[in-house]
């Protein structure tokens, strides 16, 4: 019995932590936007943190992007990961998920019955996706306008009549030059439009990237530097870091022969 005893406490654990020790995961119930969804956050966090969305693409699951939701929980953020209900969906599915997504992340801060009640700073709120659900960041924010602080849109994919996007949020976009599916074109459309609307923006086209680095596990090239520029895109205009404008600066000097274009206003 005491053996069964602790393989129960033992699996309990795991499952309640990813494989990074120090990231803790809940579970929340599916809703008319997404089929499912899980908070990952620092584990033994003592003060409210500043709150993401994030999604990954067509035909993706949150699990696709997991990797990123657990360097942004490392950091110190709580990120609320969602699947689109119907992830063969168009890109309104995940608009649609991230804006719902951001009620709950309002209503999990006033929940005391929930982990994360009173843990989520509210006034510090994010959006992030890849593909589709990169698409769906820009449309959300559009729509959310200054509601939240930072957008990071991840090889955003956009149908050409969507192009015309305006947040107003400080809005990062990374891309790639050899994307086959997320044009190059594409990309300058949707840049040329989030210049006009967002005073502070970024954009960032890796020479190799491609659109599979983001969602194949087995396919990791330049994730170290994914996740880098994300987080200091997040931690400048949610955290006030100035180290992290001086990542961002370092990337257009000393790295940048990694891109094929950089451009940068913050």
């Amino acid at each position: 019995m005491k053996l069964r005893a602790l393989f129960t406490l033992l699996t309990a654990a795991a499952m309640s932590c990813t494989a990074a020790a120090d990231v803790c995961q809940h579970e929340i119930e599916a809703t008319d936007s997404y089929s499912e969804a899980m908070y990952f956050y620092p584990c033994g966090m003592t003060e409210a943190l500043p709150g993401i969305t994030l999604t990954g693409g067509y035909s993706n699951t949150y699990r696709h992007l997991q990797w990123m939701a657990e360097a942004m929980a490392e950091s110190g953020y709580v990120v609320l990961a969602m699947t689109p209900v119907n992830k063969y969906g168009k890109v309104e599915q995940w608009r649609d998920a991230h804006l719902r997504g951001q009620e709950v992340l309002v209503t999990t801060a006033s929940n005391d019955a929930s982990p994360l009640g009173g843990k989520i700073d509210t006034n510090k709120r994010a959006i992030a996706g890849f593909s589709m659900g990169g698409g769906g960041t820009l449309l959300a924010g559009t729509l959310l306008k200054d509601e939240v602080k930072a957008l990071t849109a991840f090889a955003p994919f956009l149908l050409e009549e969507q192009r015309d996007v305006a947040p107003t949020a400080p809005t990062m976009i990374l891309a790639g030059e050899r994307d086959l599916l997320v044009t190059n074109d594409s990309i300058d459309q949707i840049y040329d439009n989030v210049q006009k609307s967002a005073e502070r923006n970024f954009l960032a086209v890796y020479g190799d990237g491609r659109h599979q680095q983001w969602y194949r596990p087995e396919i990791t090239k330049n994730r170290d530097s994914y996740i880098q520029l994300t987080l200091a895109w997040l931690d400048l205009h949610l955290k006030d870091d100035p180290d992290a404008a001086e990542v961002l600066k370092t990337a257009q000097t000393q790295d940048k022969d990694r891109f094929s274009t950089l451009k940068l206003a913050f």
